[in-house]
């Protein structure tokens, strides 16, 4: 204890002698709260600051996603119904045997629309797109199915097919390429180019 009181007797002695009319000037008390409640507000805004940035780059990301997303989709398709036409043509629409019918089964890739069932932003896609391609492979696989066990004849089953096939290039197709052309604009606001992606994959 008598090691501690030596100790603090210097401490005790500055104090007794310090200069304390700061602590009762309103000046003094005035600009330690202006202080604080600007460290408190510069904290605070650089919160709301840094949220809006995170909230900014999620939205970015996720357009930037389901822009690929649908574009992928649009692709497979339209490749999808060339392969379908090129088919109904030359089998299809013809009076062959069932035999050389399954032999030239269309192979078609539902390689994007399979992987899609895993993907979190397949919800996003607006159901439009979802319930017309997936009516559209349901009734393609019935007819083909139906044409090759002769349910169908070549003439129904082509007019059949041809509907399929139009509806899709005419209407689902050119709208589902217009709202993957939407989401590219709305990134650009933000410099975020994916069609110069898309023009360099396809040089």
């Amino acid at each position: 204890m008598k090691v501690l009181s030596v100790l603090s007797r210097p401490v005790k002695e500055k104090l007794a002698h310090a200069d304390h009319r700061d602590l009762t000037s309103s000046g003094f008390w005035i600009g330690h709260l202006l202080m604080i409640a600007a460290t408190i507000a510069g904290v605070y805004l650089a919160a709301q600051a840094g949220l809006q940035q995170a909230i900014l780059f999620d939205d970015i990301t996720s357009k930037e996603t389901n822009y690929y997303l649908r574009q992928s989709l649009y692709d497979e398709v339209n490749t999808n119904v060339e392969i379908l036409r090129k088919y109904n043509e030359e089998y299809f629409s013809r009076g062959i045997s069932v035999q050389e019918l399954k032999q030239n089964n269309p192979k078609i890739s539902r390689y994007v629309w399979e992987t899609m069932k895993y993907s979190p932003n397949t919800l996003e896609t607006p159901s439009y797109f979802l319930s017309e391609i997936q009516n559209f492979y349901r009734n393609v696989d019935d007819l083909i199915e139906k044409r090759e066990k002769f349910t169908y004849g070549p003439t129904y089953a082509t007019k059949l097919l041809v509907e399929q096939l139009d509806n899709m290039e005419k209407n689902v197709l050119p709208k589902l390429a217009a709202n993957s052309n939407k989401l590219a604009d709305e990134l650009m606001v933000y410099n975020v180019d994916v069609r110069e992606e898309k023009d360099i994959a396809s040089e």
